[in-house]
């Protein structure tokens, strides 16, 4: 009742920005036109710039959906939404310029910047009319949701005080029914014809199903919608879905609140990223091959089990950068551990061979770990995977969360601080941190931040 028409006012004005954004530009093209600036070369025909208005279209309200902009009112000034505009229609050219680059088609800078700074004030002017609109007394009061609660008197108030102010606005209240009152099914149709009821709030805390079944079967023959509050404590309401299992609805909760689309997007880019470093970088990895047969005898590749998704075990594959009795050496040198928790690191671990501090400075000797990402049990960012042994060593249910994702080649501890980092504390705060606010664009700004650091070996030991 509540997000669902802020969902559908949303998708209406992302389309509708996405025309003033293709309007903007199609406005610059007949600026530039008409009154050439600083002699510039005459511009193609109007036709030659057709998808570059599609381009903008979509471009401008992704990444304005991306600052936030489209999110339920909050009260903020007119500063920040000038600013979040301006920002967001910046980036958007930016974007814009970096993609003709790279597709190496050619158009006028200038269309496209004149087309930005257009595309701001059109949005900007679109926004406060509908603001100014909203705000009037007829489409307050079509907008508003005449709406009869259902459910024990405490349940009631303990939600209509959770309720944030944008709810509010939403809710005309109209009256109250206790659905454990024998007459409660009477006295429900009696309200929901005297007050015009167009949805029914029922809190499903404190009632038997025979009650619920009650205010349901009420709903159905008047055709009243129902909104139905499980009552449920939930760490964030938006990774709970609706689902359907043996023919009866069920909830579904997930463990993130990422997107599934969102999810299949990572795990496709996984495949493609980790086919395409596999093959770009296989003559480093076979030189890498050549100098352990030369300066490092043993295996090439170290396999060990680490934990995966939810916990379950596979195999990691590795450069080998310890000697070949590395895991027999470990109890020896227990008590020399530098990190707090159950994750055994050493600074100048005597079991490292030279070729493997090169190695492990520059993270090389991850790259093998391409092939489990192939296979599906690990992604490029996310936490790094840890030996099983250290997992069954958890000492906090917490710490069980950053496992539920699949691990990744590198990750937030990666590329702020790494081995610098000694507390396992703040190693599964970042991970937790990266769980929580997992972006596609959180990977690309990780992904590209890994770069310097393997380069130079910040942190790396």
């Amino acid at each position: 009742m509540l997000t669902r028409p802020q969902h559908s006012r949303n998708r209406f004005w992302q389309l509708a920005d996405g025309l003033l954004c293709a309007l903007a530009v199609a406005l610059a093209y007949g600026l530039r036109s008409a009154f050439p600036f600083l002699d510039l070369p005459e511009l193609e025909g109007f036709s030659d710039y057709l998808w570059l208005l599609l381009l903008a279209g979509i471009t401008g309200p992704v990444i304005l959906n991306q600052q936030g902009f489209y999110q339920p009112a909050q009260p903020t000034g007119r500063g920040t939404t000038i600013f979040v505009i301006m920002q967001s229609c910046a980036y958007a050219v930016l974007a814009m310029v970096i993609f003709l680059f790279i597709a190496r088609v050619q158009f006028a800078r200038s269309v496209i910047i004149l087309g930005g700074t257009f595309a701001a004030l059109l949005i900007y002017a679109r926004h406060e009319l509908t603001r100014s609109l909203a705000s009037s007394a007829i489409v307050e009061a079509e907008m508003r949701r005449r709406t009869l609660w259902a459910g024990t008197p405490a349940a009631i108030t303990r939600l209509q005080q959770s309720l944030t102010p944008a709810e509010r606005e939403l809710i005309a209240t109209t009256t109250e029914i206790d659905p454990r009152d024998p007459t409660a099914g009477e006295r429900l149709r009696e309200q929901l014809h005297l007050h015009s009821v167009n949805v029914v709030m029922l809190v499903l805390q404190g009632l038997e199903q025979a009650q619920v079944a009650t205010v349901l079967a009420a709903c159905d023959d008047e055709g009243v919608e129902v909104v139905i509050h499980p009552g449920l404590a939930l760490a964030s309401p938006y990774r709970l879905t609706l689902d359907q299992l043996g023919g009866a609805p069920v909830f579904y909760y997930h463990a993130q609140d990422a997107k599934p689309g969102h999810l299949l997007l990572k795990q496709i880019g996984d495949y493609v990223g980790a086919a395409l470093l596999l093959v770009s970088l296989s003559p480093l990895m076979l030189l890498i091959v050549l100098l352990m047969k030369l300066f490092s005898p043993g295996p090439v590749v170290y396999r060990q089990q680490r934990a995966g998704l939810n916990g379950r075990p596979f195999t990691l594959y590795k450069f080998r950068t310890m000697s070949t009795d590395a895991d027999q050496l470990k109890p020896a040198l227990a008590a020399q551990n530098e990190m707090s928790g159950p994750v055994f690191k050493i600074a100048d671990d005597p079991r490292v061979t030279r070729l493997g501090r090169i190695l492990r400075r520059h993270s090389l000797d991850e790259l093998p770990q391409l092939w489990n990402v192939l296979r599906g049990e690990m992604s490029l960012v996310g936490p790094r995977p840890l030996p099983v042994e250290e997992v069954q060593r958890f000492t906090d249910s917490a710490h069980r969360r950053r496992l539920s994702i699949k691990p990744g080649l590198t990750c937030l501890w990666q590329i702020r601080g790494r081995n610098d980092i000694s507390s396992f504390e703040d190693w599964v705060r970042l991970d937790l941190e990266y769980i929580d606010q997992w972006s596609l664009w959180l990977d690309v700004k990780i992904l590209f931040a890994t770069i310097p650091v393997a380069l130079f070996g910040r942190g790396g030991r």
